[in-house]
């Protein structure tokens, strides 16, 4: 279904909040027609600076999504809400992006499923580097078979923020009762993606965790607060058609930014990228007779790449491309993400 506006509601006005709707800034026939947020001031501030009728402005995400000028929701909110928006969407076929993690447990996850497939919607959850120019990159190189076949995956996702040196102040994200699970659900998920997105599902995994630093000083109250999350996670796994993966993720890694690497060894060539360099892709190939070591540095054009909002909206219109994330993807990611958890609490290697 094509439109000629499509007025999108957004939930959730933190920095995700931001970042959405200056992305959204960029796709062609959209526009904010409500935003909703618990922080009355924070509805009140972005409302202004869009200038929305007091009737577009909402502190309960249930308004939002039954407002029938909405066509579409943008959720980026807590992991604790997920489940809660998803599932309302879902109820009231309201078509909807939703952030990663899909949810905080399987349970919830679940539950979800069994309701979407009674009453299917549109629904995109946000593995946002699919989008990026050198994962776009990659997955052509992988379906085309230019590395041979895959034998290995290896990932980490390194940050530097939760170390000692920088003092961070306890938030919801160090409690299991909000987020689920602390540097897994966080930016783990996105290595689960990666994985899934350039070779396909997992059969086995096993799982480590840890906590580095147990508590954190609440800056509400002053107290120190205990952390029940894990700040590191390591696994490894059976992929589809017996690849194997080697993964960790922390944010304890002094002088890292956002340091998503992704490594593919195949019987032809290894292709290395990382997300600090979007725009590059590292190549080593053996060609030719004498099977001649070739090594190469592949620059490309984020111009010609799909953004992924974009993709949201052309999904809505029957136009997706093959990157879209759907609720499977969301479904399918939570559940690696449980047997990676109960892998990690009793030792047993996990069958999926």
């Amino acid at each position: 279904m094509q439109k000629e506006v499509w007025n999108v509601g957004i939930i959730g006005l933190g920095g995700i909040g931001d970042y959405h709707m200056n992305q959204l800034s960029k796709v062609p026939r959209t526009q904010v027609a409500a935003i909703c947020d618990v922080n009355e001031q924070a509805v009140r501030t972005t409302g202004d600076r869009l200038n929305l009728p007091d009737e577009a402005r909402f502190t309960d995400y249930r308004g939002l999504i039954d407002d029938p000028r909405v066509d579409v929701i943008l959720s980026g909110v807590s992991n604790k809400y997920h489940y809660d928006i998803l599932k309302y969407a879902i109820e009231r076929g309201k078509p909807i992006f939703s952030e990663k993690p899909f949810t905080r447990t399987i349970e919830e996850a679940n539950e979800l499923a069994e309701l979407y497939e009674g009453n299917p919607i549109p629904c995109m959850i946000g593995f946002s580097y699919r989008y990026r120019p050198c994962f776009q990159y990659v997955k052509q190189l992988v379906d085309q078979g230019a590395l041979g076949p895959i034998r290995h995956m290896a990932a980490h996702y390194l940050q530097e923020e939760n170390a000692p040196m920088f003092d961070k102040g306890y938030t919801w994200r160090f409690n299991k009762e909000m987020a689920g699970s602390g540097i897994l659900a966080d930016i783990g998920s996105h290595m689960v993606d990666a994985a899934r997105f350039f070779v396909g599902e997992f059969q086995q995994v096993s799982g480590l965790m840890s906590t580095f630093i147990d508590h954190r000083k609440d800056p509400r109250t002053g107290e120190l607060t205990a952390v029940d999350v894990d700040d590191f996670t390591g696994f490894q796994c059976v992929l589809e058609g017996g690849v194997m993966g080697s993964f960790y993720t922390h944010k304890n890694a002094i002088g890292t930014k956002n340091q998503f690497q992704v490594t593919l060894f195949g019987d032809l060539g290894t292709v290395s990228i990382c997300v600090e360099q979007p725009n590059e892709v590292h190549l080593t190939l053996r060609e030719g007779e004498k099977l001649t070591l070739t090594e190469k540095v592949i620059h490309l054009d984020e111009q010609e790449m799909k953004p992924m909002l974009q993709d949201f909206i052309d999904y809505l219109e029957q136009a997706p491309s093959s990157l879209l994330p759907v609720f499977a993807d969301g479904y399918r990611n939570q559940r690696v993400l449980q047997a990676i958890i109960d892998s990690a609490q009793d030792g047993v290697t996990r069958s999926l």
